[in-house]
Protein backbone atom coordinates (compact mmCIF):
# COMPACT_ATOMS: atom_id res chain seq x y z
CA UNK A 1 0.00 0.00 0.00
CA UNK A 2 0.96 3.50 -0.94
CA UNK A 3 0.52 6.68 1.47
CA UNK A 4 -1.02 9.41 -0.67
CA UNK A 5 -2.11 13.29 0.45
CA UNK A 6 -4.63 15.16 -0.72
CA UNK A 7 -5.41 18.65 -0.59
CA UNK A 8 -8.90 19.98 -0.53
CA UNK A 9 -10.48 23.61 -0.71
CA UNK A 10 -12.86 23.28 2.32
CA UNK A 11 -15.24 26.19 1.36
CA UNK A 12 -17.51 27.66 3.97
CA UNK A 13 -19.61 31.27 3.43
CA UNK A 14 -18.97 32.25 6.99
CA UNK A 15 -15.37 32.79 6.77
CA UNK A 16 -14.45 35.69 5.53
CA UNK A 17 -11.98 34.95 2.85
CA UNK A 18 -14.38 31.86 1.91
CA UNK A 19 -12.81 28.76 3.28
CA UNK A 20 -9.51 27.47 3.29
CA UNK A 21 -7.08 24.18 2.36
CA UNK A 22 -6.95 21.45 4.42
CA UNK A 23 -5.06 17.92 3.89
CA UNK A 24 -5.99 14.59 4.11
CA UNK A 25 -4.22 11.19 3.39
CA UNK A 26 -5.45 8.03 2.06
CA UNK A 27 -3.62 4.76 1.41
CA UNK A 28 -4.31 3.35 -1.88
CA UNK A 29 -2.77 0.32 -4.29
CA UNK A 30 -2.76 2.85 -7.22
CA UNK A 31 -3.05 6.77 -7.53
CA UNK A 32 -6.70 5.99 -9.52
CA UNK A 33 -7.42 4.58 -5.75
CA UNK A 34 -6.69 7.26 -3.79
CA UNK A 35 -8.62 9.66 -6.53
CA UNK A 36 -11.93 7.21 -6.00
CA UNK A 37 -11.54 8.32 -1.90
CA UNK A 38 -10.61 11.24 -2.17
CA UNK A 39 -13.55 12.28 -4.43
CA UNK A 40 -15.83 10.47 -1.71
CA UNK A 41 -14.50 13.28 0.44
CA UNK A 42 -15.86 16.24 -1.57
CA UNK A 43 -19.21 15.54 -0.08
CA UNK A 44 -20.01 17.53 3.21
CA UNK A 45 -22.89 18.97 4.99
CA UNK A 46 -22.20 22.28 4.98
CA UNK A 47 -19.94 24.45 2.21
CA UNK A 48 -17.68 22.47 -0.50
CA UNK A 49 -15.34 20.58 -1.03
CA UNK A 50 -13.04 20.44 -3.93
CA UNK A 51 -10.07 18.34 -4.66
CA UNK A 52 -6.83 20.83 -5.72
CA UNK A 53 -3.93 18.21 -5.80
CA UNK A 54 -3.45 14.57 -4.91
CA UNK A 55 0.30 13.16 -4.66
CA UNK A 56 2.23 10.23 -2.81
CA UNK A 57 4.06 10.48 0.15
CA UNK A 58 7.14 9.28 0.05
CA UNK A 59 7.68 6.97 3.40
CA UNK A 60 10.36 8.32 5.75
CA UNK A 61 13.65 6.04 5.92
CA UNK A 62 13.62 4.36 9.94
CA UNK A 63 16.88 5.22 11.97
Amino acid sequence: MKKFEAVFWRGNPQLANGGYETKRQFNAKSYEGAKRQAKKHEKCLYGSMELLDLYEVKAEAKV
